[in-house]
């Protein structure tokens, strides 16, 4: 319960004592109307409650272009969420940011290049560092690359094809690093954004070559890696 190594051995000392006493006071305290919070606890909420004031917390990844950029603006004019975008360029993202009037007690940049697992699980480190008791309302998985007519592969860092680990792997990696974290809030959600490829009216998908081909899936088969 206190955190220590040392196992319990129904000793009558002084340690004991002070166990059964804390005890005592933590089951007694709701009942006298006292707060028995551990301070630290105690500053994480009181932190939590100045920054955020009731707002809901949303991550959206690739918020310097496209539909990340525009979901930010939109999130944003509602006055109701404080979003975080995840993005690989901050210096682009501060300068999008300024051109949009994004309002900086809302928007909140961090670095996150989904070319790179180390670089997924640092940014959930920030962000949960950041955020404190706050969970995460909304995961909008949106960015993304698009190489259809690329004669030759390009690889991530961690020697997969880039539109697999940079559109499916690291947005599946950062969902699970922060599934826990969304199961906290209530009617929290999820989304992943299939836009391109997915409607055949528009660029890439139809409406102009070259038309996005899954092939015969010979890459996935042998796993798309390098």
């Amino acid at each position: 319960f206190f955190g220590s190594s040392e196992p319990h051995r129904g000793s009558s000392g002084p340690d004991s004592s002070m166990r059964l006493l804390l005890a005592l006071a933590a089951a007694v305290a709701p009942a006298a109307g006292l707060n028995l919070q551990m301070p630290a606890l105690r500053g994480q909420t009181g932190l939590t409650d100045a920054r955020f004031g009731g707002k809901k917390l949303v991550v959206v990844t690739g918020t310097s272009s496209g539909l990340g950029r525009k979901t930010a603006a939109a999130l944003l004019r509602t006055g109701k969420y404080h979003v975080v975008g995840a993005v690989r360029d901050l210096d682009k993202m501060e300068v999008v940011a300024e051109v949009d009037g994004f309002d900086p007690d809302l928007f909140t940049p961090m670095h996150c290049e989904l070319n790179s697992f180390a670089s997924v699980r640092a940014f959930v480190d920030e962000l949960k560092e950041w955020k404190a008791a706050k969970p995460v309302d909304r995961l909008i998985c949106n960015a993304a690359v698009y190489q259809p007519s690329l004669p030759y592969a390009k690889w991530s860092e961690d020697g997969h094809e880039q539109q697999m680990q940079i559109n499916y792997l690291s947005h599946f990696l950062l969902t699970s690093l922060l599934l826990d974290d969304l199961a906290k809030a209530p009617g929290a959600r999820c989304v992943f954004v299939g836009s391109v490829t997915g409607n055949d009216n528009t660029v890439g998908g139809g409406g102009v070559y070259p038309i996005a081909d899954l092939k015969k899936l010979d890459g996935l088969k042998l796993g798309a890696k390098n």
